[in-house]
Parts: structure tokens; sequence; C-alpha cells
């Protein structure tokens, strides 16, 4: 990442990321083909206040297939991932927020005293989730891309409740940093296409993206930058998702462990537990770390993408929410099952002894008896 400070003209664009879309709230209509749902979607949109301008975009991978919408669209409140997408789906509007609006979204909002009036949105279905960019050309004096996407995150969730839709969301939405694009000025010295510096702050980071306009437009810079950004975000947004797979699978690992546990304290008898279940136990740790391990190779490759990445916008996010990976004690709770499997082994073969020897007693006392 080059770290410079971007020579400001009076053109500025302002731009926020998040990671949500809208899915029908009835589960059956999630297997309608994209291209009848996507009409219902544009007009459940196009009914919010403010909405305008409101446009999809469906490119098939082969011609002729119409898949599902279940099939290149994830539903976070359900768990469910997307396939790889090869189809090019996106959904774009322009949102007009002014006062009215923005008092509706609560207390917090009515004392704002700068926002974005006029945002422009788009929802681009990267590989694995649906990136959202909202941007304004509004320059003012201070960062407003995260703004603009909590609006708009807010003022869509209260318009569509009740409606066929709902915004299903995944975190964190906003990104925890703004994106604020400059034009170079004409006079400033010959430098990349595209510089970019990161503050480190309390709250949300600034990404200052300096951009040389000499061979391009401006709007064509910002949708070079937009579209660099969609990537990216989609990067740190499937290590969210991996992470909080490899967290799901190692809690259902544990809960099972302690049921077993739990099972055991309650049970009577010489012969308490079972080998057959703690075999169990060892290979169900055993394809839970396999699993977590191909998530953690998955996530590993975006990482190292994003440190050799030419323009690393969202970089040093992607490198050090991946720094924070949690570690799993796999190790441990083998040993653990190793004690009870061997203290299960031990035990039985003393009550075999025991067993044995008693009923070669009685054999014993027999033969005397009656002999």
């Amino acid at each position: 990442m080059a770290q410079t400070t971007p020579e400001r003209t009076g053109t500025v664009a302002q731009l926020g990321l998040g990671c949500f879309h809208l899915v029908p709230r009835d589960e059956a209509d999630h297997a309608t083909a994209v291209s009848l749902l996507l009409p219902r979607l544009a007009a459940a949109l196009a009914a919010v206040p403010g909405v305008s301008a409101v446009e999809t975009v469906f490119t098939r991978a082969q011609e002729g297939a119409d898949p599902p919408f279940q099939a290149v669209a994830p539903w976070f409140a359900r768990d469910r991932a997307a396939a790889a997408a090869a189809d090019d789906l996106e959904i774009s509007f322009r949102l007009a927020m002014d006062r009215t609006l923005l008092g509706k979204l609560g207390p917090l909002y009515r004392g704002l005293g700068r926002w974005p009036r006029d945002i422009r949105v788009a929802i681009s279905y990267e590989r694995l989730v649906p990136v959202v960019v909202a941007w304004s050309m509004e320059g003012t004096g201070e960062a407003t891309g995260t703004t603009a996407i909590d609006i708009l995150r807010r003022h869509l969730e209260r318009c569509l409740a009740g409606s066929a839709f709902a915004l299903d969301v995944l975190e964190p939405s906003p990104f925890p940093a703004d994106i604020r694009i400059v034009e170079r000025s004409a006079d400033a010295p010959p430098d990349q296409l595209v510089a970019v510096s990161l503050l480190v702050q309390p709250g949300f980071d600034v990404i200052d993206v300096s951009v040389d306009t000499r061979d391009a437009s401006f709007a064509d810079m910002i949708g070079h930058v937009r579209y660099q950004a969609q990537l990216e975000a989609d990067d740190y947004y499937s290590v969210m998702i991996g992470m909080a797979q490899t967290e799901r699978l190692w809690d259902a690992a544990v809960d099972r462990f302690d049921a077993f546990v739990a099972g055991e304290r309650g049970r009577t008898g010489w012969l308490r537990g079972s080998s057959g279940a703690i075999r169990d136990l060892m290979l169900d740790f055993i394809e839970t770390k396999a699993a977590v391990l191909a998530a953690w190779h998955d996530m590993a490759g975006r990482v190292e993408k994003a440190r050799s990445s030419d323009v690393g916008l969202l970089s040093a996010h992607i490198v050090a929410r991946y720094e924070r990976l949690p570690s799993f004690p796999f190790d441990e709770y083998m040993r653990m099952l190793d004690f009870l499997e061997g203290r299960r082994t031990h035990r039985s073969d003393a009550q075999i002894a025991i067993i044995s020897a008693v009923i070669g007693g009685l054999i014993g006392s027999l033969y005397v008896l009656f002999y």
C-alpha cells in the first residue's frame, strides 16, 4: 500500500462499504428463478421513499441458464452460503435522504448536522457475498461513506418491514473504514494511477485514495476504485464467514463432547461408558479439524492475495482480521478422549478378571460339592 498524502482538488467522492441484500421472507420464494424474482425485488425497492432509478443487471454464465435465487445468493440469517458466483448480478439505485426521512430513523439521526443527501447505491454479488457500495459526490470536510451505508441500512430495514422482502445483513456493516476518493490537481507530479493511504483512528478508519485523471475522467476512476473495493470487500467478508463457520463447527463438537460427559455422570454400573461412543467422538473431532483446516486454507489464500495487492484498499483490514483467527484446542480434547478410553479399557479388563475369578470359584465349588 502506498502511503501518500493526496493533493486534493475540490472534487471528492465519499464511499462506504457493507454486506447486505434483499431476500424474500418466504423461504419457498428463494427457489424462484432469478429472472422472475428480480422484477419483484426492483418493485419493492422502488416503493421505498426516496429511492429512484432502480436498475437490475443479470448476465447469465451460460446461455439460457436461469438459476434459482438461492443458487446465487446467500441467506445470512439462515446460515446459507452461496456457491462461487459465475453469474453477474447487480442492483443499483439512488436514495435521496432529506431531513424528514432522516428523522424517522430515530433520535440518533435527528441530531446529525451533516449527512449525504444524494446516495448512489450498488449491490453487487461477487464471488461469495453481496457487497454494497454507497457513495456520494458531496464534498464535506469529513468522511461520510460509513454514514451513507448506515443510513441506507436503517432506512431499508424500516421501510421494508411488513413487505415480502427483508434485509439480510452480514456484520460488520458498515465496513470499519470510510473510503475518500480525491482527484489529484493537474500540476501534481506524476505518480501511480491510484495511491492509497490509511489513517487508523478510533471508530472508523479513513482510507484516502488519490486518483490520476490525466487519461480518464474522475467518474471513470471512481468506477475503478469501486470495482476494486467490491473485490476486496468480498475477500474481507468471506474471511468473516469462514471464521463464523469454523466457530460453529467447533462449538458443535464441544457440545457433543459435553453431552457425552454429562451422560457418563448419570450412568451407574460396572460397564460405564462405551468404547464405540468414544471412538465416534474422536472421529467427530478429526472430521471437524479437517473442515476447520480447509476453511483456514481458503482464508489464508485470500489474505495472501491482500498482502500482495498492488492497490490494497482493504489489505490492512483483511490481514488484521485474519490475525485474530481463533485457536481451537483439538489436541487437548483428543487427549481427554484417549484418557477416557484408557480408563474404560482398564476398568473393563479389571471387571472381566473379577468376573472370571468369581465364575472360576463357583465352578470349583460346584465341582467339590458334586464330586
